[in-house]
């Protein structure tokens, strides 16, 4: 089969300190087969154990594939829009697909199966597919997304969810996409690709295949996921930076979709509640917005909660 000389696709991999993980990431990058070009750009932020050396090995075997940036200065810690700075300018692909350093991709024809949609269906903006969920920490497996039919996903679907329908790992775009990006994309950090998935979604649809095509480890020792399941500041950051975001949404798209907003708004209100349960929230406005249940939920624990 002739290769396509042009990059089809540049997928992009955010790695630190993932030496446990990263050869399973880089595996499922070298193994994809496609009848087209297709290059890795994989950013290591200055870990601090064996990441970079593994990448760097991968690089040298598999030079047209595997492009690294080595930094030698943890760049996330300085406030770095990595992605915009390091990685986009290096994104020479139709398409855009990403994993994280401690994901990996489980299907080898994952990008091929994408493309060929993609291709196939100009109105779709972006292809997206089933993941495998691992849990680091109890060992359990699971499925990441509730769909369970292939087919578009309704926009309303992913603006009255609590969280993304679809995982990082199984996405591949159209790069032109988000090379423009809303100013709601950069609201806050720790919220993951959220925004992203919101600015893809108000520009065309979203294809979903039920077919599982990546792993995503939970509670690994470095993740995001750990940190906001341990820390409840972190957490209350999150969903107060998620309500923000859903604001200006809701502004960005000209209220086309308020009432779905407004309700996922005041979900993130109520978990937010629930950290710090304090009998005042009743003044709030939007509290005699919640179910009966919930409201009770709320007293009852402003009522008994730890002084």
């Amino acid at each position: 089969m002739n290769m396509i000389q042009e990059i089809m696709v540049s997928v992009y991999c955010l790695a630190y300190n993932h030496e446990k993980y990263i050869k399973d990431c880089l595996e499922g990058f070298v193994n994809q087969k496609t009848n087209f070009k297709y290059d890795v750009i994989i950013h290591d932020d200055a870990s601090t154990d064996n990441t970079a050396n593994i990448i760097k090995e991968y690089a040298e075997r598999y030079p047209d594939i595997i492009k690294p940036i080595l930094q030698e200065e943890n760049q996330y810690s300085q406030g770095v829009e990595i992605v915009d700075k390091f990685i986009g300018p290096l994104l020479k692909g139709k398409y855009v697909a990403i994993c994280e350093g401690d994901d990996y991709w489980c299907d080898e024809h994952k990008l091929q199966r994408q493309v060929e949609i993609l291709e196939n269906h100009p109105e779709y903006i972006a292809c997206v597919h089933q993941t495998k969920t691992a849990n680091s920490s109890t060992g359990e497996v699971g499925l990441y997304s509730k769909l369970r039919k292939s087919g578009v996903i309704e926009i309303e679907k992913m603006l009255r969810e609590r969280g993304p329908v679809y995982h990082t790992s199984s996405i591949c775009y159209r790069k032109e996409a988000l090379e423009d990006k809303p100013n709601f994309c950069y609201i806050a950090k720790g919220i993951g690709d959220y925004p992203n998935e919101f600015a893809l979604a108000l520009q065309g649809d979203i294809y979903y295949l039920n077919e599982v095509m990546s792993v995503y480890r939970q509670f690994t020792e470095s993740s995001w996921s750990l940190k906001v399941k341990n820390n409840i500041l972190i957490r209350e950051k999150y969903y107060q930076d998620m309500i923000s975001l859903l604001k200006e949404v809701n502004s960005y798209s000209k209220y086309k979709y308020k009432d779905v907003l407004d309700k996922t708004i005041l979900d993130f209100k109520y978990l937010m509640w629930k950290l710090h349960p304090q009998i005042s929230v009743c003044k709030d406005e939007d509290f005699s917005k919640l179910s009966l249940r919930k409201k009770i939920n709320i007293i009852m624990r402003s009522i008994f909660r730890k002084k």
